[in-house]
Formats: C-alpha cells, sequence, structure tokens
C-alpha cells in the first residue's frame, strides 16, 4: 500500500477493524458483530436521514416557509407544493394516537398507492413488454433466415436461442395463469397442455433463481476475497512500518 496520512491510516485501521468485527460471525453471532451491524445501520439510517433532510425537507418544505412567509405560502401556486406536504405530514402525524390513528390513513394509502404504482409500472415498462417485444423479435425473419455469408452451425445456434426463448416466455407466463374452465361434472382444472406448460414454466422459474442464486454466492465470494486482500495489504503496511 502507498504512504498513508495519519487520517489515511485512521480510516484504515478502522475499515480493517470494521471487517474483523464483521467476519467474527464465522465463528458465532457475538458483541463485535452486532456491534459492527449496529455501526452499518446508524451510518445508512443518519446518511439517508441527512439525505432526506438536504435534498427534500427543506428545500420542499422549511425553507420556502423560512423565505416566504405565511403570507407567501398561502397563495394558489404554492397549495400543492407546501400547503398539500404539510397537511399530508400533519395526518401522517396523527398516526401515533390510537384516538387520532384513523386520521393517518390517507397519507399511508398515498404512500403505498404510489409505491405501488411506481413498483408496477417498473415491472412493466422494464421488464414485461421488453420481454414481450424480445420474444416477438424472435419471428422475425431477420432472426429466422440465414443471413448471407452465415454459417450453419451459427444460424442454428441463433434459431435454438429464439426457440428458447420464446418457449421460456410463454411456458413462465402460463405457470402464473390461475384461471381454468369448469368441466361438465363442475370439476375446475386446466387442459392438459396448460399444465405441461406450466410444468416446463416451472423448470424455467428454477433455472433462473438457480442463476440469480449463483451470481448472488460468486459476488459475496469475490467481496470476501477482496476483503481479506484487504487486511493482508493492511497488515502488511503496518509491520513494514
Amino acid at each position: 500500500m502507498a504512504e498513508l496520512t495519519t487520517l489515511d491510516l485512521v480510516g484504515t485501521i478502522t475499515a480493517a477493524l470494521l471487517t474483523v468485527m464483521v467476519l467474527s460471525y464465522l465463528l458465532g453471532d457475538n458483541l463485535f458483530f452486532r456491534l459492527a451491524v449496529y455501526l452499518f445501520i446508524g451510518v445508512a439510517a443518519g446518511y439517508a436521514g441527512s439525505i432526506a433532510w438536504y435534498n427534500v425537507i427543506w428545500p420542499g418544505l422549511i425553507d420556502p416557509l423560512v423565505s416566504q412567509g405565511l403570507a407567501g405560502i398561502i397563495q394558489p401556486s404554492n397549495i400543492v407544493t407546501i400547503i398539500v406536504p404539510w397537511l399530508l405530514i400533519f395526518l401522517l402525524l396523527l398516526k401515533v394516537s390510537p384516538a387520532t390513528s384513523r386520521y393517518g390513513g390517507l397519507p399511508l394509502a398515498l404512500l403505498v398507492g404510489v409505491g405501488a404504482a411506481v413498483v408496477v409500472g417498473g415491472a412493466i415498462t422494464g421488464t414485461l413488454i421488453p420481454q414481450s417485444l424480445a420474444a416477438m423479435g424472435t419471428l422475425t425473419p431477420s432472426t429466422l433466415l440465414p443471413q448471407a455469408g452465415e454459417e450453419v452451425i451459427v444460424w442454428f445456434e441463433r434459431i435454438i436461442s429464439a426457440i428458447i426463448l420464446l418457449l421460456a416466455t410463454v411456458t413462465t407466463l402460463m405457470y402464473f395463469r390461475f384461471t381454468a374452465r369448469r368441466s361438465a361434472t363442475g370439476e375446475v382444472r386446466r387442459s392438459k397442455l396448460e399444465r405441461i406448460a406450466a410444468v416446463i414454466g416451472q423448470v424455467f422459474i428454477a433455472i433462473t433463481f438457480g442463476v440469480m442464486y449463483a451470481g448472488a454466492l460468486a459476488a459475496t465470494v469475490v467481496i470476501l476475497v477482496e476483503r481479506i486482500q484487504f487486511l493482508r495489504d493492511v497488515i502488511s503496511s503496518l509491520l513494514a512500518g
């Protein structure tokens, strides 16, 4: 490691100690691991709180009151941007008391509704629509037909990839289809084709989760190796003086 200043040395030693405290969990739950976790949570909460204060609360709620005063915030242009947020905050604070907690349902419903809309919208625009377009793209002539000068094996691999992509998309969607027709005997059951497609979709889902888990595990191992190398460099630097 390069020559460190006093401040860098303190930061490096602190980082090394926190790394050792976290790795001590390998020996079982202990005080040092809990202290490191509490410290990380506290720092993360403090950082998130400071970001919310300087980027949202102060410029959006406090500063207009200070700079414009009461006469300024009651202007029609400030009703939505200042008065409504303060009203929602006041209603949310009413959740503290059981007697007035029912009045705090409106801001909570608004938060949950907006959050759900963002999640669903992101899933549709970021996953469902691109995946559907990619599946439809597998049926285009540019994908199915061989290109000029293209080797047969390359064209065959592209066809196989397109078939797997289309099959995985359709069967996975079939797995999450929970409707079925009622037979003449009154039994509600999927058709045989739908059941087979659902099983195939379940296999693709299992493969996807397996790949995701393997990726997360590989990333964890990389982080562990990096931390061990960091500890080795710190110890070598301290022993070298």
